[in-house]
């Protein structure tokens, strides 16, 4: 198999199925979106597992004695844009499921109520394009993207069957869930000075 960090894999237009995904090597991270195949090469930042490690623990701590579940990465995550395809299956850094008959021990089946991506340069394009065009399609219902760098969040809203408008966040300022209303979480700092 190819090394494709982060960008399409494989040959142009080659489409696959779960199925192939389930026979490729277990020791290779790859998303299959819409039949297309992404590496998940190169690991991660510290940056970007500092930032999901600290939303998860946030989450985690505000969801205990509530039915929801907060997950992180790696992890499946089943999604089915029709009845008749098996095509997609990601990985998202963070995520929160209410709905308890979608946890089976394989991973995720359906969309999760609530995902957070954190961008390193390997998955930006991915996270802000095709992830989110997804994540709207499917119906997950709240969409933050975390810049790993700039410490910015990016909050989208599932809403009559599409994302509303995206609300931007600046480092020190608190994003308020709309899925969760009574859980806070504040924009972690830039790693490099930002322009004012």
């Amino acid at each position: 198999m190819p090394e494709t960090h982060g960008t399409s894999a494989l040959k142009e237009g080659e489409r696959f199925t779960i199925a192939d995904w389930k026979s490729w090597p277990p020791n290779e991270r790859w998303e299959l979106i819409s039949g297309v195949a992404y590496n998940m090469s190169p690991a991660p930042r510290v940056s970007h597992q500092e930032k999901a490690g600290d939303l998860f623990g946030e989450l985690r701590d505000y969801l205990k004695g509530k039915p929801c579940q907060v997950f992180i990465a790696p992890l499946d995550v089943f999604l089915e844009e029709a009845s008749d395809t098996r095509d997609t299956v990601v990985e998202p850094d963070v995520l929160v499921v209410c709905d308890p008959t979608k946890v089976q021990e394989d991973g995720i089946h359906g969309a999760p109520d609530f995902i957070a991506e954190v961008l390193s340069e390997s998955t930006a394009h991915k996270d802000l394009g095709i992830k989110r065009e997804l994540y709207e399609r499917v119906g997950v219902r709240e969409y933050w993207i975390i810049h790993s760098d700039t410490g910015f969040v990016y909050q989208y809203v599932w809403n009559n069957g599409r994302f509303g408008p995206v609300r931007e966040y600046r480092p020190g300022e608190v994003v308020q869930s709309v899925v969760f209303p009574d859980f806070f979480w504040t924009c972690p700092p830039s790693t490099f000075s930002l322009p004012r």
